[in-house]
């Protein structure tokens, strides 16, 4: 694992400026003095698991979520949401499998984790959840504009890029408390931030949260690199993706982070990913639409 990573975010297009080794020393040691930071919950483990394998068939996803109740409440309630746009409804958890598809159930159940770590840190969880949910969108609609052939592993990777800041709430909520009074109060760079105060960030925390939960190796770099893209390892279009879907999010005001008059066009992610205004005007118009019609929370 490399511990060196920079200071500035990339969001601004500034060079990078490089810690001393021993932060991501740090940021493990902050996952495993973290006692209530569960591994990833077992029936969602084994879900996403078995989702990945290629043999897998709807009969033997269902017989897993089905010992998750309030999973397989989740997986019903979405079926036959509007945005499924069920001609009947659908009345059983492998019809709602078949119907909903093995990405879009891989993708409900990653938000079913978020949302469980999110619900233990209290009064910061909706602009954080908001943040991650409209991240999630974001990627998957500039994946489709790019056309990244993977928009589901978008969405997971926008929907999880901030998980670190989760763990770091549970383990340090006071240093965390005063950060987000300096974000959403002043204006502050959160990544800058948590440089200063901790020495390392939620990205490195991410990473290490990434590979204890499994995740895709793919979906760990873009977590990790969201803030600097240029050093993504294995997923450079991916960490683009998920650093433009971030960027968006500040710029329309989704989570503690506001920046209004930031200039998307500007932004090193826009240029690799090769957007131009209209694109960049047209993610924005869909990003800001679900959020008001609550699209954007579905998977």
């Amino acid at each position: 694992m490399n511990s060196e990573r920079p200071t500035a975010s990339q969001e601004k297009g500034e060079k990078t400026t490089w810690l001393p080794s021993g932060a991501s020393l740090k940021a493990a040691s902050i996952v495993e003095t973290t006692g209530d930071l569960p591994p990833m919950p077992h029936i969602a483990a084994q879900v996403i698991d078995k989702l990945s394998e290629a043999n897998s068939t709807p009969r033997e996803i269902h017989h897993l979520i089905i010992k998750d109740q309030a999973l397989a409440a989740r997986v019903l309630k979405v079926a036959n949401s509007p945005y499924y746009g069920a001609s009947r409804s659908i009345s059983t958890l492998r019809d709602a499998v078949m119907f909903m598809g093995f990405d879009s159930v891989r993708s409900l159940m990653m938000m079913a984790v978020l949302k469980g770590v999110f619900s233990r840190i209290g009064l910061t969880e909706k602009l954080l959840w908001e943040h991650s949910v409209g991240c999630g969108f974001a990627a998957r609609k500039i994946g489709e504009e790019v056309g990244f052939q993977r928009k589901e592993e978008a969405f997971i990777a926008g929907l999880m890029h901030d998980v670190g800041k989760a763990v770091l709430f549970l383990r340090s909520p006071a240093i965390m408390r005063e950060i987000m009074q300096e974000v959403y109060n002043e204006g502050a760079d959160f990544f800058e931030a948590e440089d200063r105060r901790l020495g390392f960030t939620h990205a490195d925390v991410g990473r290490i949260i990434g590979d204890k939960w499994r995740f895709a190796p793919d979906t760990v770099d873009a977590i990790a690199s969201h803030h600097r893209p240029d050093q993504a390892r294995s997923a450079p279009e991916l960490t683009h993706i998920v650093s433009l879907a971030n960027s968006i999010c500040h710029k329309l005001e989704i989570g503690p982070t506001r920046r209004p008059d930031l200039d998307l066009n500007e932004l090193q992610s826009t240029s690799a990913l090769q957007l131009g205004p209209d694109a960049i005007e047209m993610i924005l118009s869909a990003v800001r639409e679900a959020r008001q019609s609550g699209d954007s929370e579905k998977p």
